[in-house]
């Protein structure tokens, strides 16, 4: 008699095609694993070992990269050398961007100096960033990692003040001004949270500003 994991039951009720994927996944884990004792002396082993830690589509395509790098180095016969240069140099160019971008974003933040103003608020700036860098891989996409880590340094900023620290009265005052979205407002606030409105609203201006620069648009609604 055939047993029903929790996994599979689920997918189950919510799409019987999902069913499917799953006998499909419990087989190729099995496959790995009965193939893996037999990769000792082949670079392939690494490959089945950490798919079987990680699925690639679950990774950061660059990390997965990295990985496949240090793999194929290691097929000494099979390896094609200018692939594996040109591959090199260019995971090592996007990390120096990525080093650049981060850079810019630490100074941003440094000169906000939000930290002393608002000592409850959690140092999340490198993790805001790793989700930048998951949600616009691509090199050509710098000015949107930037942006979309500020954002969510922001949003953290803001996660931390609602959780830990307002009191019910002080986040209904902040949540109105945040609806109507204008400066006049920061005088209806608690003076710990004016640095933070202030800084909100600067923020979404300068994006404005830059986009507008070349004939672009942002749109900014908030409710």
């Amino acid at each position: 008699m055939k047993t029903c994991t929790k996994t599979k039951c689920e997918a189950t009720i919510f799409h019987p095609r999902l069913a499917i994927l799953e006998d499909a996944l419990v087989f190729t884990k099995n496959c790995l694993k009965s193939m893996a004792p037999n990769l000792k002396h082949s670079p392939l082993k690494k490959q089945v070992e950490h798919a079987l830690v990680q699925a690639l589509h679950f990774g950061y395509l660059r990390f997965e990269l990295y990985h496949y790098i240090c793999v194929y180095e290691e097929y000494e016969y099979l390896r094609d050398e200018s692939l594996l240069k040109f591959a090199k140099l260019d995971y090592n160019a996007l990390q120096m961007l990525h080093k650049k971008e981060l850079c810019e974003l630490s100074r941003w933040w440094k000169e906000l100096n939000l930290t002393s103003k608002l000592p409850y608020a959690r140092d999340r700036l490198v993790e805001c960033y790793f989700w930048a860098v998951g949600t616009y891989h691509l090199p050509k996409y710098s000015r949107g990692r930037v942006m979309l880590t500020k954002n969510l340094k922001m949003l953290s900023v803001l996660d931390d003040t609602f959780d830990v620290y307002g009191t019910k009265e002080e986040l209904e005052a902040f949540t109105k001004a945040i609806q109507r979205w204008d400066i006049k407002e920061i005088d209806l606030l608690p003076e710990y949270m004016k640095p933070l409105y202030s800084t909100m609203l600067t923020l979404f201006e300068e994006f404005k500003e830059e986009l507008a620069a070349e004939g672009r648009s942002i749109a900014t609604s908030i409710h």
